[in-house]
């Protein structure tokens, strides 16, 4: 694949995709070139604002050639983030960041570096050029750990404050938890954003912001903005997706409108558990009929295994149990909660967990000397190492 000759052909394209695309939705990056300009306040524009991806080390030359076609010359230094030890940094704050030694690289990131690109360069980024650089990346073997797509919404249909109580009455669904913020200056209002689902693992890969950027940028955009921000497994189904639209804007455009609105809906609780059968907020059936069909990206549940619950638990509430026995006023005493905890836990095993505590009942034995856990089935298979 000849990236350099399709780096050359981008303005080109570029050009050709401007007298094909009408108004209406746009694949757009809110600010440098768009297609249309985002200073014509009657169009809805959708795109990505961040991207981050693992690609193997051995492409680093090849990216770091790729991205200055893009984003300029990059300046080396010894600040990479999330451990590595080197990086390349663009002015605009991407970078690339990996372990100048070999065998480092290896033993702590898996022969892998890392690209980061914040919204700020991406909004430098035409639309062609956005298509390019996730086609580009997918192409070279990466994996994303983070993609956020937005919707700026020039027409207001609704803002964060109307939202806001919404919030408060739990009429919407695709999130378990929601929190709002607003803060003034004097009684000028600064900064009004309503925020579903959580960061981390504790948001299961999808965090939704809706605020005011004509608030957030002081002024230069007068929109509102819903952003998704996806992480992790679901990160990078949405990554493989937007890159299998090979460069059509429009299929682009219509992809990440779908994903703002697969994310979440409103609806009015009547306490029928059945969220289909609610009546959904007019203005969201609004911004719903603007976005496309919802596109819910979904991730394969890894099932519970033995394995699996011994490593979670040796891995996270080992630390806590440790810390638990010594605050208790004797061994006796904390082995005797730990006791009256299992035989709560016991009662409130779920379907999947009582049917593998059947499955391995007194299959599970421990080698203190060795410290290690074997597991053997009912079936008759020999004892294997399991950790």
């Amino acid at each position: 694949m000849d990236f350099q000759n399709a780096q050359k052909s981008a303005a080109t394209r570029r050009e050709a995709e401007s007298k094909r695309a009408g108004s209406g939705d746009v694949a757009g990056n809110g600010g440098g070139d768009v297609i249309p300009p985002p200073d014509s306040h009657n169009l809805n524009t959708v795109g990505v604002h961040w991207l981050r991806c693992s690609f193997p080390t051995k492409a680093l030359a090849l990216v770091t050639t790729f991205l200055s076609s893009m984003f300029g010359k990059s300046e080396q230094d010894e600040f990479g983030l999330w451990s590595y030890t080197d990086r390349h940094v663009w002015q605009n704050k991407a970078s690339v960041n990996y372990d100048s030694d070999p065998e480092r690289s290896e033993r702590v990131h898996r022969g892998r570096a890392t690209f980061d690109c914040p919204g700020g360069a991406l909004d430098e980024l035409t639309a062609p050029d956005m298509t390019l650089l996730i086609d580009f990346f997918c192409k070279i073997g990466a994996t994303c750990s983070r993609c956020d797509v937005y919707f700026d919404d020039y027409a207001r249909i609704v803002s964060p404050k109307e939202v806001q109580p919404l919030i408060e009455s739990s009429d919407y669904t695709g999130f378990r938890q929601a929190a709002f913020t607003r803060s003034y200056k004097g009684k000028t209002l600064a900064y009004d954003m309503a925020m579903f689902g959580g960061r981390g693992q504790q948001g299961h890969g999808k965090y939704l912001r809706f605020y005011d950027k004509y608030l957030e940028s002081g002024g230069r955009a007068n929109c509102c903005r819903w952003e998704c921000e996806f992480t992790g497994q679901r990160a990078n189904a949405v990554f493989e997706t937007l890159a299998k639209t090979s460069g059509n804007l429009q299929a682009f455009a219509t992809l990440c409108g779908s994903l703002i609105a697969g994310s979440i809906s409103f609806v009015r609780r009547t306490g029928d558990k059945n969220v289909s059968r609610l009546d959904r907020y007019e203005w969201w059936e609004q911004i719903t009929a603007i976005l496309g069909k919802p596109l819910k990206i979904r991730i394969e549940r890894r099932p519970e295994t033995v394995t699996g619950k011994i490593a979670w638990l040796t891995r996270d509430v080992a630390p806590s149990l440790a810390c638990l026995q010594n605050v208790f006023a004797s061994d006796s005493e904390f082995f005797g909660w730990l006791w009256d905890v299992l035989d709560a836990g016991e009662d409130r095993m779920n379907n999947f967990t009582a049917a593998i505590a059947d499955e391995f009942s007194k299959a599970v034995t421990y080698d203190r000397a060795k410290h290690r856990v074997q597991i053997n089935t009912k079936t008759g298979i020999r004892y294997v190492k399991m950790s």
